[in-house]
């Protein structure tokens, strides 16, 4: 009898073991950094390919307009070749920082440029939204800013002018 009860005590507390570990096991771990990664990565490779309808559902409202200045020339004068999420850091669990490092060319040179951009996102509760960005480190100019781009003059004649002493006989 003894050998029931405790036979019986020892398979309601194992049940609820089993049970309770299946509930945690199906709990989604590091969600609000997963999702911010996915994201994250969704609105910048969208935005590398000029899909801004899709990178504006994640653009909070203050930030829109600053978000739209900085990428015009994106398609235009600035082609961006490969975006990549280097790092991300879960500040709070509704605030991130996420640094993007974007390698990019003047569509009239030859020269591959690196820029960091470090990106704040914030959860409003439904859904992650960038709220600023700001140039870390890199070359200038890939988020609007003001450059003056200098270009050589035309080529000109390196020829030494030719004076002809005379005629040759044969």
């Amino acid at each position: 009898m003894l050998r029931e009860v405790l036979g019986a005590s020892l398979m309601r507390i194992s049940s609820l073991w089993l049970a309770a570990s299946v509930v945690v096991g199906c709990m989604p771990m590091g969600a609000p950094a997963q999702q911010i990664n996915d994201v994250a990565r969704d609105v910048n490779v969208a935005t590398r390919f000029g899909r801004m309808d899709v990178a504006m559902e994640h653009t909070s409202e203050a930030h829109r307009s600053e978000f739209m200045r900085t990428r015009a020339d994106w398609g235009k004068e600035i082609r961006v070749l490969d975006i990549e999420l280097s790092k991300l850091e879960l500040k709070k669990l509704d605030s991130a920082e996420v640094f993007v490092d974007v390698s990019w060319v003047r569509m009239d040179e030859g020269v591959l440029r690196s820029t960091r951009v470090k990106q704040t996102w914030l959860n409003n509760g439904d859904d992650w939204q960038i709220d600023a960005e700001e140039r870390l480190s890199g070359d200038i100019g890939l988020l609007g800013e003001n450059v003056v781009v200098l270009r050589p003059d035309a080529p000109r004649d390196v020829h030494f002018p030719v004076k002809s002493l005379g005629q040759t006989r044969d």
